[in-house]
């Protein structure tokens, strides 16, 4: 018997674009630039409820963000794909790269870093996901700069100093995580959605077909041409997503979470598990344990 999934996900609204595939794809690449930065300051902490300062498009900034979760998990999001983020990672987000934060389940609480573009050159224009250092970890929370002023107060100048200097050293330690690519078009849209809220039990073609008002083979061939690849795979992929999410979050048994996120199967989950991540659901937990 299926268990009912405990994973509480608030999805994203259903974005309706009454126009061609290729001009809707081309409206989503326009996105607000949002400058939270005072005029004359090169750097500024915020923290806070991630849903009092997300919105449902993309956006972008004019400084580069250094992005830690509190507490909660929640999805970032830019033109081509979706990455989690939650409690060990740390994320950097180029200035003037489009993109936005869906929260997963409850609340979601954050503090991020922006930095004038020239305190960290040369970063490529994605975001990167990595694990952060005990010592920048502890910098990155220590770090309080609302005004030009408090540079100078509190050791903020040399925290701030040493924590851009070991920054680029721990970019280099990537985290490995599942990432969603995003849907261009209403019909890809539409179906992932379908996923997202129906995961954890067992689908079919004929499930797919029901809800949505296409062909299998219209609806497997049009997924496919957006989102390269097919949709069971992208089925996979949101439940192994899902249940490395549940392995990060309070101790269960890795029966239960496999059940949890659709599998009948202990072995059918592990083998998806090892062929995504190189590592049994264990051993991925020892491991985001250990970084937190």
């Amino acid at each position: 018997m299926i268990r009912k999934n405990r994973l509480t996900f608030i999805r994203k609204k259903v974005i309706l674009f009454l126009i061609k595939d290729k001009i809707m794809r081309n409206t989503l690449k326009i996105a607000q630039q949002i400058d939270l930065i005072p005029h004359g300051l090169d750097v500024r902490t915020m923290a806070g409820v991630m849903a009092e300062y997300s919105s449902e498009d993309l956006h972008s900034h004019t400084h580069h963000q250094v992005l830690r979760i509190r507490s909660g998990v929640a999805l970032l999001v830019d033109e081509n794909r979706r990455q989690p983020m939650f409690g060990p990672l740390t994320a950097v987000i180029p200035a003037g790269l489009a993109h936005r934060s869906v929260v997963l389940g409850q609340s979601v609480s954050f503090k991020s870093i922006y930095l004038k573009k020239d305190l960290l050159p040369g970063l490529k224009q994605e975001i990167r996901l990595f694990f952060i250092s005990p010592l920048n970890s502890a910098l990155f929370d220590r770090l309080k700069i609302w005004g030009v002023q408090d540079l100078s107060r509190n050791l903020n100048r040399e925290c701030l100093d040493l924590f851009l200097k070991a920054l680029p050293e721990d970019m280099e330690k990537q985290a490995n995580l599942v990432r969603l690519p995003e849907a261009g078009t209403p019909l890809a849209r539409n179906a992932a959605e379908f996923v997202e809220k129906n995961y954890f039990r067992p689908l079919s073609m004929d499930d797919f077909a029901k809800a949505l008002p296409y062909s299998g083979r219209h609806l497997s061939r049009r997924f496919k041409e957006d989102m390269r690849i097919t949709l069971f795979e992208y089925l996979r992929l949101y439940r192994i997503l899902m249940a490395s999410l549940a392995l990060c979050g309070p101790a269960r048994a890795i029966t239960e979470i496999a059940l949890d996120c659709g599998y009948e199967s202990l072995s059918s989950f592990y083998r998806d598990f090892n062929m995504i991540y190189g590592a049994p659901p264990k051993s991925f937990k020892e491991t985001f344990s250990q970084k937190q």
